[in-house]
Formats: C-alpha cells, structure tokens, sequence
C-alpha cells in the first residue's frame, strides 16, 4: 500500500510519517528535481509533471510519501490529508518563522480546505481522509492514522474550519 500524506505545511506530515512502520519518500527531497525553481519570494514552484515523472509511485511498495503536494501523485492507494485549526497554524507557522504573508496564505488555504478539495478532485471520495491534528498529540494521531491506514475506519469526517474566516473581517 501506498499512502500520499499531505496537507497545509505546520499540520503534521513530518512528524507523523515517521515511525509508522513504511518505507518513507519526502517530497521535500526532490524539489530541485521538480520545481522550475524558486519565486522571488524563495518558494519551490513545482511542477506537477516532473513530480509524477520524478516520484513513480508505482516503483514503491508499502511506502508514505509526505509532502504538502502528495495528492498531486497519480497511482496512491491512500489520502490522507493532515488538518490543523487556522489559529494554532498561525502559531506554528510563527514558530517556523514564516513571515506574515506567507503565514496568511497558508491559514487561508487550511480555512477554505484547498488541499482536501483538490484531493477530492484527484482520487475517489472513499481514498481520501481528513486526519485533524489540532488538539491531538503525536501517539494519539500516530493511531488514528494507523487505524486509517489499516482500514478500521470507513467513514470520512470532514473537517470544516470555513467559519473561522469571519474572525478576520
């Protein structure tokens, strides 16, 4: 089995993919293979046609692929999209010592569900998964994400954080 774990950068993926018993390929490693570069503001811009021929997921058995453009891979068996409340993110992101604007796009993008809908798009409904790492610790969403992975849970509950964008106006 093969499972794309994504989501907004700060909701987990790193942390999570680790320790779970996969082999493990992080996108992050290939970005000089496929990006066209970097922005002026220092971003990967990657190209999604380079990423399918760079990361053959057919090539690959038993493995998490990590990374916050993962449901973009052509071929997983498994979604699953890490999720994070917009306020903690915020508070992540700050950590990592992202500036203003780039902590703002990437709260807008957890509070509209950009990844999850494009997931949605890409690979049938019952493939995808929303794992929310808001409030969970590492062990607890280390099990949940077992438990997905494994099968035991069938139904998806979507995380909804759309109602969090009137705070801001």
């Amino acid at each position: 089995m093969n499972i794309g774990l994504t989501g907004t950068p700060g909701t987990g993926k790193t942390s999570l993919s680790k320790d779970l018993g996969f082999n493990l390929v992080s996108i992050n490693d290939y970005y000089s293979d496929i990006s066209n570069g970097k922005d002026s503001d220092d971003n990967w811009l990657i190209d999604l046609e380079k990423l399918n021929d760079t990361i053959d997921v057919k090539q690959y058995s038993n493995t998490i692929i990590e990374g916050h453009v993962a449901h973009f891979l052509s071929g997983l068996d498994l979604i699953v999209v890490l999720r994070c409340h917009p306020d903690k993110l915020r508070k992540r992101l700050a950590l990592r010592n992202y500036n203003q604007e780039k902590i703002n796009e990437n709260i807008e993008a957890e509070a509209l569900s950009i990844i999850t809908e494009e997931a949605f798009e890409l690979y049938h409904e019952n493939k995808v998964f929303e794992l929310d790492t808001t409030e969970s610790d590492l062990p607890n969403s280390m099990d949940l994400l077992r438990e997905m992975i494994n099968g035991n849970i069938k139904s998806n509950k979507r995380v909804d954080y759309s109602e969090t964008i009137m705070s801001w106006y």
